[in-house]
């Protein structure tokens, strides 16, 4: 009976810490400023900078597919006040010419990324489908980070949360 309960919290672990919760935000817009051309087919490289983070990525697109890999780095003010990434969550928003969202597919969901260790970076590889008409894209994301103290006080545990909803009505 115990080691029953032990797999089902494991596994139930396991699907919370891969599973990127997005609304639906087809029909919105993406706000000027962060759009993304979407390049022709082939494969292509490029960067994404915000306050928050650095996103180095290579995506393929062939017809309807689209294959996006990369690495997410945290900006050296989070690194240099925090020690873990307590939760982050990234998502790919796909456009039209005009900007309008024609879907939304999560990347990556990680938890406790210690900013402290040389491997603080995270990564992704997502392949999917996309509409004939998709020619933008961009990034959204969502996450905490915290000392890892407790208390609040000089033994840490503050935590700030960051995001990037590029998405008007």
């Amino acid at each position: 009976m115990m080691l029953m309960v032990l797999l089902a919290t494991t596994f139930a672990t396991w699907g919370c810490a891969t599973t990127l919760l997005t609304p639906n935000y087809s029909g919105l817009n993406i706000k000027p400023g962060f759009q993304i051309p979407m390049a022709s087919e082939g494969t292509h490289s490029a960067f994404y900078q915000s306050d928050d983070l650095a996103i180095h990525y290579q995506y393929t697109k062939s017809g309807d597919s689209l294959t996006i890999a990369g690495t997410v780095s945290f900006s050296s003010g989070t690194m240099m006040n925090f020690n873990y990434v307590d939760y982050f969550n990234l998502a790919l928003l796909i456009a039209d010419a005009d900007g309008k969202i024609l879907s939304n597919h999560p990347l990556v969901s990680a938890s406790w990324v210690n900013l402290t260790t040389s491997n603080r970076q995270v990564r992704f590889s997502r392949s999917f489908n996309i509409s004939p008409g998709a020619a933008l894209m961009a990034f959204t994301y969502t996450g905490q980070a915290s000392e890892g103290g407790s208390d609040g006080g000089e033994n840490g545990g503050g935590n700030t949360q960051f995001w990037e909803y590029p998405i008007v009505k």
